[in-house]
């Protein structure tokens, strides 16, 4: 996958995301080891105006780890696995670039999210998206990411026969 344009990042997210999800927490890993900075911190706004989570901090779940991605990794395995869900499939809409100022760059997007869970369950996450990257020799990576949740909803589809 590309990473020679900051917008390329926004589906870097989504697919290591997704792996996580499904399952292959190594290849979200692997993803994210690319794409992620050194310095990489990301930031959970449950909805506007209300809690956030910052990691790394005091207040995130995971403490130990070994790189970014781990981090990143583990927080969303740990999400997935407490909720229940069996697959994960992320979106990401409206992909734009709003500033760039030398080798630094703000990207944003809306984010929907599917979370599969047993019995034809779907959690529906809506959000925005936003991170800040970083030129390192001439390949993109996120520095900062932020979400911030806009709307949710639980659809349980109709039984198959």
């Amino acid at each position: 996958m590309d990473r020679s344009h900051p917008t390329d990042l926004a589906r870097w997210f989504a697919y290591g995301i997704d792996a996580i999800g499904r399952g292959d927490y190594d290849r979200g890993v692997a993803m994210w080891e690319e794409s992620l900075a050194d310095d990489f911190s990301f930031k959970f706004v449950f909805y506007p105006g209300g809690p956030s989570m910052e990691c790394p901090g005091p207040e995130c779940p995971i403490q130990e780890f070994d790189t970014r991605a781990q981090l990143r990794a583990q927080f969303a395995q740990g999400e997935f696995q407490r909720q229940g869900y069996l697959a994960t499939q992320h979106q990401m809409h409206n992909v734009e670039e709003r500033s760039r100022n030398g080798n630094q760059a703000e990207v944003f997007a809306y984010i929907q999210a599917n979370h599969f869970l047993p019995d034809n369950v779907v959690d529906i996450f809506w959000g925005d998206y936003t991170i800040t990257c970083v030129e390192v020799d001439g390949l993109w990576r996120v520095q900062h990411e932020e979400i911030v949740g806009t709307s949710f909803v639980r659809f349980q589809g109709s039984a198959i026969s």
